[in-house]
């Protein structure tokens, strides 16, 4: 969710122009055309390169044992909404323990109950379809870079149930790919000492998880997103999309395990179970 903070005009052109990109992928997908045809070149490259990449936490996600949950329904661990970050928290590292699963992740694509509150609808219809994959793990826990990349840029977005400290990485690795990678959900130390442009190499250490209330009062855990057109915005993006538009954003922003590469099914069905 975006939050409300002074730009200046160049970043206004940004955002305007942004909202003109946006337009136009929307307006292709009613006509039944790509909605963002530019999108193939750059998953063909991620596909390429694929068993190049790191991963994001100090083991591998590939062979780790995992609960996979669903928020798409009220089960025994809620996210969000009213409920009660730290129960919530107790619950689900209780489960994650007596299965002896290092990780909780949280579906992409997933239709989520949690996102239907009044701060999430726009025009009546929620963004309540996840465009990221979460992991859940304890706060302090430390996140690694997949792939070299610079700070884009990064933001204390401190709404409750925002993404809290957030950083957006840029990535260059050949002429002519240029795609983005956002990790919310921070605690605030990881953002000290940030600038835009900073470079950090692949398997380095870029931030920590967060706790609530800072993490934006949420359970412990990464959003962790790739993004191929930013459509303007610095240190803040949106985190789920309108179901009505989900074709557009899947093209804007593709599934997160095509860098996390877990083999679970991690990704919800277009009935959002």
């Amino acid at each position: 969710m975006s939050q409300e903070r002074p730009v200046s005009m160049d970043m206004n052109n940004e955002l305007a122009q942004g909202e003109e990109r946006l337009a136009t992928y929307l307006a292709r997908h009613v006509k039944g055309e790509a909605p963002f045809p530019e999108g193939q070149k750059l998953l063909r490259w991620i596909g390429d390169n694929q068993d190049q990449f790191a991963s994001v936490l100090s083991f591998d996600l590939k062979t780790c044992r995992k609960i996979v949950y669903d928020f798409s329904r009220n089960g025994d661990v809620v996210i969000g909404g009213t409920s009660d970050p730290a129960r919530q928290t107790e619950l689900m590292f209780a489960q994650m323990a007596a299965q002896d699963a290092p990780v909780g992740v949280g579906r992409y694509r997933e239709d989520r109950i949690c996102y239907q509150s009044p701060q999430f609808k726009v025009g009546g219809e929620a963004r309540s379809q996840h465009l990221g994959i979460d992991l859940f793990l304890p706060a302090g826990t430390p996140v690694f870079m997949p792939l070299d990349g610079v700070v884009h840029s990064f933001a204390d977005n401190d709404l409750p149930l925002d993404y809290g400290p957030t950083i957006i990485m840029e990535h260059n690795p050949e002429p002519g790919i240029t795609f983005w990678t956002l990790y919310g959900h921070l605690s605030r130390e990881s953002l000290v000492g940030l600038y835009e442009g900073k470079p950090f190499a692949k398997g380095e250490e870029l931030c920590q998880f967060g706790d609530y209330p800072i993490n934006g009062d949420w359970i412990p855990h990464l959003h962790f997103q790739i993004i191929f057109d930013l459509l303007g915005k610095r240190g803040d993006y949106f985190g789920a999309a309108k179901p009505s538009q989900w074709d557009v954003w899947e093209a804007i922003c593709p599934n997160a395990n095509l860098i996390l590469q877990m083999p679970e099914n991690v990704t919800a069905s277009r009935e959002g179970v």
